[in-house]
Formats: C-alpha cells, structure tokens, sequence
C-alpha cells in the first residue's frame, strides 16, 4: 500500500491505538481545586495510577513498615506503593470512560440550571506516564469549552499534541525534603520545556526554611515564574501553622501563596 491508501492505514491504525489505550484509576470526583491559582473554584478531578517518583523514600520500599526518610512523604502512596496497596485493585479505563464519568459528576448534566462545571484537573501518580490519555482528554476538556490542569511533577516532558491541545500544568518540583535523589526529581530540559510553554505555574511543598533556600536556588538557576508555595501537612493545625509562617516568605520574595483547602474542609479523607 502506497500513497494516501497507507497514509489512511497509518492514521487509523493510531487511531485505534489511541482509542484502546487504557489506563489505571485511582479516582474520579468532583470537588473545589484545594491548590494553587484555581483554590475554591470547582472542579472535576481524575487521579491516575502510577508515579515515577517516591516522595518521602529514596526509592519504592522494600516493606510496609518502612519509615519515610523525608519530611515531606507523599499523600497519595497509594497510586504507586505497592508494599502497602494493591495497585491490581483500581480499574482500567480508557480516556473515553474517563471523560463520560467526569461529564456525568457535573451537576449541571442532570440539571441545566447550574453552571457547568468548567475545569477538569488531572492529577496522579505522575499523569504524563499516560501520554496519550492525557491528550485525548485536554482535547475533550477543549472541545467542551472546559479549562484543564495537570498536576505533574516536571520529570517527563509534555508533548506538543498536549501543550497544543490547550493543557496547563501545575508543576510541582520535588525538593530535597521529599528524599528522592536530586537526579530523579530535577530534569532541567523538562524544566526549561516548561517553562518555555508559557502554561505552568511552579508549585512547591513546603516543610521548613531549607526548602524555602532550595526554591530560590531553583527559581534562580531556571528562571521561574509564577511561583507557589504549599504548605506540606495533612491536617489542619500543621498547614494552618505553616501558611503562617510561609505568608512573609512568600511576600518577601515575591512569590504566591496557597493553602491546601480539601485537607481543612475533610482531612485526608480521599477524593475530596
């Protein structure tokens, strides 16, 4: 086959493949975005299985019981830790599920006299470990005049179908409080094609003044913009000391500022 017989096949084909592609899912819900620029602004949310990374451990457990080595562990193991959860459980779907369960969460489907909810977060794991269900949804999220957010943190780069396809990223870089060796959390071509999209905004957990040191190093090194700091903690009275405290730092080096809204409304209660 020759010409745009093959060209078709080979359209198809990716076609096919795309509309096959499945994905493990943690979960999917509606919510306020509890983070960042978007806080208190509803959202539906999709968690997808799988991360790259292991914040709080330099690498995956061997064990249960194995103590955290960072201050700043990771509040959502169970998309990746397979030592305490059964990652087997979460069931696989494809972007086109996906999307039909978030549409039917907005309950502006069953009532049109609300306001349709008009932002959908992607968040993980690592959400861009699944390229191409990343893309198939920013693409439903555009055609539906919904926004759409991914929460990443910069180690694997977006790709131009994605930025093309009108995503934002939240990007939320790993400090050396989260213990993963700085070679697995800092990627500087990821960083700069970030950056260079002209779509993110650099999000940072913060657990105390050697990460607020860490976060200016960085911006400087990679020219940052649009910088966040987050307070590490998942109950209410350790974030509502940290915002606190990270108020004036956050004021003092011209950076914004966010709580972690879902955990002071419902604790760590998952999908909220």
């Amino acid at each position: 086959m020759t010409g745009k017989g093959a060209a078709l096949s080979t359209a198809i084909t990716a076609t096919n493949r795309r509309t096959a592609a499945r994905v493990a899912v943690a979960d999917i819900f509606y919510s306020f975005q509890g983070e960042g620029v978007n806080l208190g602004r509803r959202a539906l949310f999709v968690r997808l299985m799988k991360c790259n990374l292991t914040c709080g451990y330099p690498g995956m457990p061997r064990t249960a019981d194995a103590a955290a080595a960072g201050a700043m562990v990771c509040d959502t193991e169970y998309t990746w830790n397979t030592t305490k959860h059964d990652l087997r459980a979460a069931p696989a779907m494809s972007a086109a599920e996906i999307w039909d369960q978030l549409v039917r969460l907005d309950p502006a489907t069953s009532d049109p006299g609300l306001a349709p909810v008009d932002l959908v977060v992607v968040s993980g794991g690592e959400p861009l470990l699944h390229p191409s269900i990343v893309v198939d949804l920013a693409r439903s999220a555009s055609a539906s005049g919904r926004a759409l957010e991914i929460e990443t943190n910069a180690t694997i780069a977006p790709s131009a179908a994605l930025i093309a396809a009108g995503a934002r990223f939240n990007a939320g870089l790993k400090l050396a409080s989260s213990a993963v060796p700085f070679s697995k959390r800092i990627k500087p071509q990821v960083i700069a094609q970030l950056q260079a999209s002209g779509r993110v905004r650099w999000k940072f957990v913060v657990t105390g003044p050697d990460d607020v040191q860490e976060v200016a190093g960085l911006q400087q090194e990679f020219g940052l913009t649009e910088v966040w700091l987050s307070p590490e903690g998942a109950n209410v009275d350790v974030i509502v000391d940290r915002t606190r405290w990270l108020a004036d730092v956050a004021l003092t080096h011209g950076w914004n500022l966010t709580t972690r809204q879902h955990v002071l409304i419902w604790g760590d209660e998952r999908g909220r």
